[in-house]
């Protein structure tokens, strides 16, 4: 990590204070609630494959979902 580091501020012409300063600012700024609080979140990524988007979209709200 200290390589990439140093090489990422000597190819911006960056002090490693500031960029370390500027990532902590944004990490610490970020108010990301954690996935178990948003219930949609949690399910991401939690699809077996088995249907795609259209499979799901026409079992919730029928066959005519995509029709203007």
């Amino acid at each position: 990590m200290e390589a990439q580091l140093s090489a990422y501020c000597a190819a911006r012409h960056l002090r490693k204070s500031q960029v370390v300063q500027t990532a902590l600012r944004l990490l610490l700024s970020e108010e990301v609630a954690p996935a178990e609080a948003d219930p949609f979140l949690a399910m991401v990524g939690s699809g077996n494959g088995r249907y795609t988007t259209e499979d799901i979209m026409r079992m919730s709200r029928g066959e005519d979902w995509n029709q203007p």
